[in-house]
């Protein structure tokens, strides 16, 4: 039983927070593409992204927060960022964000009080980011601004 204690959570999440480079070389045009019949854009859904993993965050770092929001709440009305710096912003928010999840991953331990809760949240905090990307993935190809499947090693590959 004490070799359970020594597991080693990092190598379990390391390709969880993933996100393929969807969010490098965002441009206003990027983010505000809507093929037909697409009901959010990617700054609907950056925004999204942020809002409801604040919330998440705050409880897998084992705080309270004020009134926890629903999903629903997270959706912005606002189809349009004002200019590139907001994009450049919400991205570096976002990045900060996925760097404090893997930190919790990273430090996880069975031994923590707290564990289970921490480590669902991070559980729901992949899932619910693996579901996006997937949704901005698609975006971005419709829009034509993101390799399509056979061109994706060279350009994960690339800097």
């Amino acid at each position: 039983m004490s070799n359970l204690h020594a597991i080693q959570f990092e190598p379990i999440f390391s390709e969880a927070f993933d996100t393929f480079k969807v969010f490098k070389s965002l441009s206003v045009v990027t983010v505000t593409c809507m093929p037909p019949g697409t009901s959010k854009n990617i700054w609907q859904i950056l925004n999204h992204l942020i809002l409801w993993q604040e919330d998440e965050l705050l409880l897998a770092e084992g705080k309270k927060t004020e009134k926890h929001i629903s999903e629903i709440e997270t959706w912005i009305k606002t189809e349009v960022p004002n200019e590139q710096s907001d994009i450049d912003n919400a991205v570096r928010i976002f990045d900060s964000q996925i760097g404090k999840i893997k930190t919790i991953a990273s430090t996880l331990s069975l031994s923590e009080l707290d564990f289970e809760l921490k480590f669902r949240k991070i559980l729901d905090m992949a899932t619910h980011l693996s579901f996006h990307l997937g949704e901005i993935i698609l975006l971005r190809r419709q829009c034509g601004n993101y390799p399509m499947p056979e061109d994706m090693q060279a350009f994960l590959e690339k800097d």
